[in-house]
């Protein structure tokens, strides 16, 4: 239960025990000491410098939600990118850098080469060039998945009508990771 006063429409102070809401209005003086306390089961919130009932601003909570849900999904996607992919056990970058050198790599690669390529920590790994197709196309495949999951997880926040709906929304990049 909330107790609340309010004046001209606004909320000044609530409390959730009463007596403490009375004695605080006892000591302030702008507050008259007459003034009427009322209750609520509902939810008072502060923001924007004021109290308010949650349920009066509940679409601005929703989508400060779906902002913060939404910048989380993205760092979550770049740290999958980041995590990078194994292929033949190896470890391999598949953020936005690596993705564009095994592009350009891949397009200038002859079938008849040995293609010598960095792993996740620098060290070269020889790769005939039907090796090398292989990995780009695991790379490529990675990549895709983290993008497929991330637009799923994108809409299903968009399409959230309540924050609850927005806490029960989960991605596992993990399984995008392995093939």
């Amino acid at each position: 239960m909330n107790y609340y006063v309010e004046q001209n429409g606004k909320i000044l102070l609530f409390d959730t025990n009463l007596e403490r809401l009375a004695n605080t209005i006892l000591v302030i003086d702008s507050i008259p000491d007459d003034i009427e306390i009322k209750s609520t089961e509902d939810e008072i919130l502060y923001r924007n410098d004021e109290f308010v009932f949650a349920k009066d601003v509940q679409d601005e909570l929703l989508e400060d939600a779906k902002q913060e849900c939404i910048k989380q999904i993205s760092e979550q996607k770049e740290s999958a990118f980041k995590a990078g992919f194994y292929f033949n056990e190896t470890h391999f970058d598949c953020d936005d850098r690596a993705q564009i050198r095994l592009s350009a790599q891949l397009a200038i690669a002859q079938p008849e080469a040995t293609i010598i390529w960095l792993d996740y920590d620098y060290q070269p790994v020889n790769f005939s060039y039907e090796e090398f197709v292989q990995m780009c196309a695991v790379a490529t495949q990675v990549v895709s998945n983290i993008e497929f999951e991330t637009a799923t997880l994108l809409e299903q926040v968009q399409n959230a009508k309540t924050i609850e709906e927005l806490n029960l929304l989960s991605i596992d990049f993990e399984k995008c990771l392995s093939l």
